[in-house]
């Protein structure tokens, strides 16, 4: 991933989102050494938009599950907000796969 202070930034906007367009890669802009943004191409940014917008509704889906089968099946809350983090770990560890498959 490539990296740019934000004086480069000033300097050679043109430039960064032209390679950032091209190569379909994000920059990282940094301030004084730290990471402050990134600069990603929009179908980068629309895919990721996307991913957020399915994974709410899939975490919505998946808390709706556990809220009823907790009735259904008499688990306690505890119970309840253990398959949610279960499954949640499962959504974090899926995302991950899918970011490593993408490099």
């Amino acid at each position: 991933m490539k990296t740019v202070t934000s004086t480069e930034l000033q300097k050679n906007t043109r430039d960064v989102i032209d390679w950032t367009r091209t190569k379909g890669e994000a920059v990282v802009i940094e301030t004084y050494g730290k990471p402050m943004a990134a600069l990603l191409s929009y179908d980068e940014y629309q895919a990721f938009a996307e991913y957020k917008r399915a994974r709410a509704v899939r975490f919505a889906q998946l808390r709706d599950a556990a809220a009823s089968n907790a009735v259904s099946n008499t688990l306690s809350e505890a119970e309840a907000l253990a398959l949610v983090d279960a499954e949640r770990q499962a959504l974090y560890e899926e995302q991950a796969q899918s970011e490593d498959k993408g490099r």
